[in-house]
């Protein structure tokens, strides 16, 4: 008994260094930002601080332009994980084939992932520019009419989520792929010798198995999606109903500049959004598990 308590204290010890380190990187940071959004205040050196107590909060209730965000940030991570999900599964059984030159051509695939997303969004930029754009020389090369796509509704929309899309299926094809190379063979070759064919091999088992995996890799887009801000900071600049919550916040923050507490209760805001959504997917992860 008294060498399970000694063991114990030395483990706390040990791990003590390493828990106060994270919880001062994570609470201090949130309960800054919960003291700012009860002020209101500026970047300026000079200006002070002054208390609104729960003003920032109620002007928020009542900014339309804080729910048009919500909404434009719900469409811009559902559309662009729901693709990159289909997408990367796909891939990912593509590249789980036994075929020459697949190992190659799946090093490959995985190049856009380590792109910085600043320079994803500045090449999406050029290709969508209505006046030298690639998109648009193709458009016209076929007798269509050239567009402005990155202001333009829907349009814009549709073209940050295709940029996303770029870079990050491949990360989604890797993580679905590592899932399917887990998978035990003996369970294929009883499917089989149960008389199930590839497709209903695919159905009732692959996919079914692979669940836990593909919502893990939900999760981690979901969450990384809404914080996403370099695609629209250089593309849209907000246009074409594309002022999402991260660029909301730049906006009050950096752009109108006294307004750093009302900043921080759309963040806070944003804080709650993706902790429910995580915390549903990780509730049907565990479930799953």
């Amino acid at each position: 008994m008294q060498l399970t308590k000694i063991r114990r204290r030395a483990a706390f010890q040990f791990i003590a260094p390493a828990v106060i380190l994270l919880a001062a990187l994570n609470l201090f940071p949130f309960f800054y930002a919960l003291w700012m959004s009860l002020h209101r205040m500026g970047l300026a050196a000079q200006a002070q601080p002054r208390w609104v107590g729960f003003g920032n909060y109620q002007q928020a209730f009542n900014d339309e332009r804080i729910w048009a965000a919500t909404l434009a940030s719900t469409t811009f991570a559902t559309g662009a994980v729901i693709v990159e999900i289909i997408l990367g599964t796909i891939m990912a059984f593509v590249f789980n084939q036994k075929l020459r030159g697949l190992d190659y051509l799946r090093r490959v695939s995985i190049l856009p992932v380590m792109v910085m997303p600043i320079v994803t969004a500045l090449v999406w930029f050029y290709l969508f520019n209505p006046n030298f754009g690639l998109v648009n020389w193709l458009v016209s090369f076929i007798g269509l009419e050239k567009r402005d796509w990155l202001t333009t509704d829907g349009l814009a929309m549709a073209g940050i989520i295709m940029a996303d899309v770029w870079q990050w299926t491949p990360f989604v094809m890797l993580v679905v792929f590592a899932g399917l190379q887990s998978l035990p063979e003996y369970i294929f070759e009883a499917a089989k010798m149960d008389g199930l064919n590839r497709w209903q091999t695919l159905w009732r088992v692959t996919l079914p198995m692979l669940q836990p995996t593909i919502l893990v890799v939900l999760l981690i887009r979901l969450v990384d999606s809404f914080k996403t801000m370099e695609l629209v900071f250089i593309m849209t600049h907000g246009a074409g109903s594309t002022e999402i919550l991260p660029y909301y916040v730049y906006l009050n923050a950096f752009v109108f500049r006294n307004l750093v507490g009302y900043a921080a209760v759309i963040s806070l805001f944003m804080i709650i959004l993706i902790t429910i959504a995580a915390q549903l997917i990780a509730k049907r992860i565990r479930m799953e598990g």
